[in-house]
């Protein structure tokens, strides 16, 4: 017994010895697997991971070809003007009305748009640089330089050209002025295709909470008053049900079906009342003191019309829903 009792206890240690060898080699196993697989990739993998990262307007500003068709597709802000403000001038100006904005060194575009807004806000260190398809974004280049405290540019131009120059966390952002045309080189009918870029610099300009210029004026009735009635069709109805579920589902519902935890407004009983111009009023306005945002420069005055028919269509059951649907 003693004899089997040391045979056991020395495959014991040799056991345990194993094990520790076996767990010491670990890391350096593991490191070596890492350099075999790290050997493995094709040249220029890491390059390229990194690159995936990147912003999509990257090279945009060099590009004047594909930035002129990327800032047509960012319909939103085609009309709308903003104040960039660098980090030097961040903790002093916090809105377009702030006092300590009149005594900024300023950069703006040299075209009537901007000029006319640096005018409007008493800007009085102002510098021109001039706006062309080779150089687009000067006044940005020269804010990241440091050289100026806050540029004023197109709306489109400076998202595109922010996230270009990376400069989209080191900047305050602010709607200024009324709506105004877009400079000469970049003015033309926008489009809606799919644009990364356009995509990029739009969410951009959401997140700093830029308004589109058309929402700092409200629209007076009295404007409206010649709108014509839309013809109604059964075919502009159903196109207007698909505006309807990407403009305003999430507060009145899907398909229009009432949910009182919602809207206060049951749009397929209101609808029989509402008279087209005063319909456009209401959307265009909106109504603050029910909760609905003013939804001008966000829908177009097609897209208004459609919903109006196709609300039409939902409330005399021309168009109908599944209970599953609703």
């Amino acid at each position: 017994m003693p004899r089997n009792r040391r045979l056991m206890t020395l495959r014991l240690l040799a056991l345990s010895a194993c094990a520790v060898a076996v767990f010491l080699a670990l890391p350096g196993l593991k490191r070596a697997n890492l350099k075999a697989e790290a050997k493995a990739l094709p040249a220029g993998s890491m390059q390229d991971a990194q690159a995936s990262q990147a912003s999509p307007c990257k090279g945009e500003l060099a590009a004047p070809d594909a930035l002129r068709q990327t800032l047509r597709r960012v319909p939103k802000y085609q009309r709308t003007y903003v104040l960039v403000v660098g980090p030097n001038a961040q903790a002093n100006v916090t809105s377009p009305t702030s006092p300590a904005l009149p005594n900024l060194a300023i950069e703006i575009d040299d075209e009537p748009s901007s000029v006319a807004i640096a005018e409007d806000l008493h800007l009085t260190n102002v510098r021109r640089v001039p706006l062309t398809e080779q150089s687009p974004a000067q006044a940005l280049i020269d804010l990241g330089a440091g050289k100026t405290d806050a540029a004023i540019l197109w709306g489109p131009l400076a998202g595109v050209g922010l996230l270009d120059l990376s400069l989209d966390d080191k900047v305050s952002v602010f709607s200024v002025d009324r709506p105004k045309d877009a400079p000469a080189p970049f003015n033309a009918e926008p489009q809606t295709q799919p644009d990364a870029c356009a995509a990029a610099a739009t969410d951009l300009l959401d997140s700093f909470g830029v308004l589109p210029a058309e929402l700092l004026v409200p629209v007076n009735i009295r404007s409206l008053l010649n709108t014509p009635t839309p013809v109604f069709s059964m075919d502009n109805a159903r196109l207007g049900g698909i505006a309807f579920q990407q403009i305003c589902s999430r507060c009145h519902g899907p398909n229009a079906v009432w949910d009182k935890t919602l809207a206060p407004v049951n749009l397929l009983f209101s609808i029989r009342r509402f008279q087209y111009i005063g319909f456009k009023y209401i959307v265009m306005n909106g109504r603050p003191t029910k909760g609905m945002p003013p939804l001008r420069g966000t829908v177009s005055e097609e897209q208004i019309a459609l919903i109006f028919q196709y609300l039409q269509a939902r409330s005399k059951n021309l168009i109908t829903v599944t209970a599953s649907a609703k």
